[in-house]
């Protein structure tokens, strides 16, 4: 590109960032709209609970707002000031405040991914947004506003579920207060993006929400860029017994496809950091729909009941020009230009819940009983592999030589029409008995229906599974509460997943079953400080990797380890986010290769931890309120294969901010400024072979500024 079209194309995008930001002013209120016109209207929202970098109360393991001392099993809040203050932009990027978690194979930066306590990867099923299980491939966008975590086996709400745990993204919510708020951000590598958010009530117990972002930003290596707009509206409605929430999101994007570098002989080839093995081809093109409802009905002050409903679509195809061989002498790289159309995953989800408490013979029971049924597929039309080419070098890389060629002579008819889906239908409850002031007990099961159906083909269609069958899930713990404010719990669970991920030949995995041990300590030091540590082991049987395009199943394998967070205020005005993991994952039993018993496990990393701080201040005679802080997230060297035969080194990464609030012509505004990766450490997140192992971003700036209205 020459001068004069990388700045009429910066004049472009810098045009798009500024509509994003003004174009929708006028949901604003006028002034000429009087609320003492209308009647006022007090309603009785339920309370999150955060305090700065610490929450009491979590819904995500007994679906209803609860004490995170009162749960039998490890519970991590990531909090809204926790994501404002490093201006996370990935769900990624929000795991950097939770123990045990850890990116893993990311189907080249398309999808969450992630390991939990040795467990995990993209398409897993883990990642869920406000309690429905999520089909989009990147969760976390504009309209998020917290993400909690429930670590270990949580099938008895969830159902299918490796054993690591769940993820859920909760979403921003509408407010019975009028506000806008307008911001726009820059990234130093290039454009930014502008977001819109307005929340206000419509009368009658009614209020809504519209958030709106458009996108567009260099992509941090040496070609590509990130693109996306979302749109978001929601509607809320409050009455004397009932409740009512509806959400829409739309969110079109079009991201680089990037598998990252490669590690031969157990060493990186040599090439730049930033430069790409790929080509400019290289990219992903979707569009995400979601729509989650929930309606809730008070019968009393003990008693609610919740119907709720669950859709959520991704279409998207991709372009890949991917490696298949590298020879490090001559730097002669072969690579197939490949391609995918119409990919179509979908997650269908309908619950019915009742929530509350009675007391039986002196004891208080808090009861969860439901039914639910979920549909899951995943769905891919055509397939299309070019021929091997060795034209490009990485000693002396030229880009633009390859791409997919579309049509019949590329289509791999055989692996087309590609189809997997599973029907679930279960019941499940869970009680929690008071059995003293002190002690509390945790029964629960779930028992679950499932139908997997899985086919190839389009002439003739070739069925390639064909199951069902039924599992009791059973879940038992127990709480002592040594005062209000510290409990110790020990708890055991089983998980089962049949397995939902397609190989790049089209084959299926066996379903997994888990099954997880767990104690530990939970301790409120003070209503804005949370601390707790857990023990754990999980057993696994019949879990599946995949290296390279293909599937490596393994029979058994085992994770122990030891985990400690540390989130809230320890002073006035400064607050800490701490957390350590130490996991120790391995292969018991290899499903191929028995020289991999007792090889780790991929991704997961034997030691992992972050610190991060931050402080208000007043400088002196300067105006307005200022914010600073900084912290690092360390994680250890991890294995890139089951054999272990390179292994990616351990890293420390560091990240600052610097935040300024004041009234500016009396309206609240704030300036942001985050040096990200402050060190400009060249580290490797995670691996899906050697031929795939993701890079972590070099140091890069990100200015913020936001009014809000």
């Amino acid at each position: 590109m020459n001068n004069n079209q990388s700045v009429a194309c910066k004049g472009r995008r810098q045009s798009t960032l500024f509509a994003a930001i003004y174009g929708v002013a006028f949901f604003t209120p006028i002034a000429g709209f009087s609320t003492e016109d209308t009647p006022t209207l007090i309603v009785s929202a339920p309370e999150d609970n955060q305090q700065g970098y610490s929450a009491a109360n979590s819904s995500i393991a007994s679906k209803t707002a609860t004490s995170r001392l009162d749960e039998s099993q490890s519970v991590s809040v990531v909090t809204q000031q926790q994501l404002d203050d490093y201006q996370a932009a990935s769900l990624a990027d929000a795991m950097h405040f939770v123990s045990g978690v850890t990116e893993g194979n990311t189907l080249a930066g398309t999808e969450d991914g992630f390991v939990r306590r040795g467990f995990g990867t993209n398409s897993d099923g883990s990642v869920y947004r406000d309690g429905v299980r999520s089909s989009q491939g990147l969760n976390f966008d504009a309209t998020t506003e917290r993400v909690d975590v429930l670590k270990g086996s949580a099938s008895l709400l969830y159902g299918i579920q490796n054993p690591g745990g769940v993820i859920n993204v909760v979403s921003k919510k509408p407010q019975y207060q009028w506000q806008t708020k307008v911001s726009g951000r820059y990234a130093s590598e290039g454009g930014g993006a502008g977001t819109v958010d307005v929340t206000g009530p419509l009368g009658n117990g009614f209020a809504f929400r519209l958030i709106a972002e458009k996108q567009d930003q260099d992509y941090w290596r040496n070609f590509g860029s990130d693109k996306h707009t979302l749109l978001a509206p929601s509607l809320q409605w409050y009455g004397e017994k009932a409740s009512f929430l509806i959400g829409y999101e739309d969110y079109r994007y079009d991201i680089p496809y990037d598998r990252g570098t490669a590690f031969i002989n157990g060493k990186p080839v040599d090439i730049g950091y930033k430069k790409r093995l790929d080509d400019r081809a290289n990219t992903a093109r979707g569009h995400n729909q979601t729509l989650n409802a929930h309606y809730d009905w008070q019968f009393n002050d003990d008693w609610s009941t919740r119907l709720t409903l669950g859709w959520n679509q991704r279409r998207y195809d991709n372009d890949e020009v991917r490696v298949t061989a590298i020879n490090p002498s001559t730097g002669v790289v072969t690579r197939r230009a490949d391609a995918n159309r119409g990919f179509n995953h979908k997650t269908k989800y309908l619950s019915w819940d009742l929530l509350g408490s009675q007391e039986i013979f002196g004891m208080t029971h808090a009861l969860v009983v439901g039914t639910d049924y979920e549909m899951n597929q995943t769905y891919r039309q055509h397939q299309y592999q070019g021929k091997a080419d060795k034209q490009f070098n990485l000693y002396d890389p030229q880009y633009g030589m390859l791409s997919p060629v579309i049509d019949d002579s590329t289509e791999n008819t055989a692996n087309a029409n590609n189809l997997n889906r599973i029907h679930s239908r279960s019941v499940y409850a869970k009680d929690s008995i008071s059995l003293t002031p002190s002690w509390i007990a945790v029964l629960g099961g779930r028992y679950q229906h499932y139908e997997q159906r899985a086919s190839k083909g389009f002439d003739p269609v070739v069925t390639t599974l064909n199951d069902q069958g039924n599992k009791f899930l059973p879940q038992a713990g127990l709480i002592y509460k040594l005062t209000p404010d510290f409990s110790l719990y020990g708890s055991v669970s089983k998980s089962f997943t049949p397995s939902t991920d397609v190989d790049d030949d089209g084959n299926v995995g066996k379903p997994e079953q888990g099954t997880s041990w767990e104690v530990g300590s939970k301790w409120q030091l003070s209503p804005r400080l949370f601390t707790s540590v857990a023990l754990y082991r999980i057993d696994e049987r019949d879990m599946s990797l995949s290296i390279n395009g293909d599937t490596h199943p393994i029979n058994k394998a085992r994770s122990s380890g030891a985990e400690f967070e540390l989130n809230g205020e320890v002073l006035p005005g400064w607050n800490l986010s701490a957390n350590y993991s130490y996991d120790q994952a391995e292969i018991v039993d290899d499903g191929e290769n028995a020289a991999n018993n007792g090889n780790r496990l991929q991704n997961a990393p034997r030691h992992s931890g972050a610190l991060y701080v931050s402080h208000n201040l007043a400088l002196g005679a300067l105006p307005g309120d200022f914010r600073i802080g900084g912290g690092a997230r360390y994680v250890g060297a991890r294995a890139g294969d089951p054999e272990n035969s390179f292994t990616l080194p351990d890293y420390v990464v560091a990240d600052s901010f610097i935040a300024w609030s004041n009234r500016l012509f009396g309206e609240k505004t704030q300036l942001r400024l985050n040096l990200n990766n402050l060190f400009n450490k060249h580290y490797y997140t995670s691996s899906g072979g050697n031929l795939r192992v993701r890079e972590g971003e070099t140091r890069n700036l990100m200015v913020q500024a936001s009014v809000e209205f």
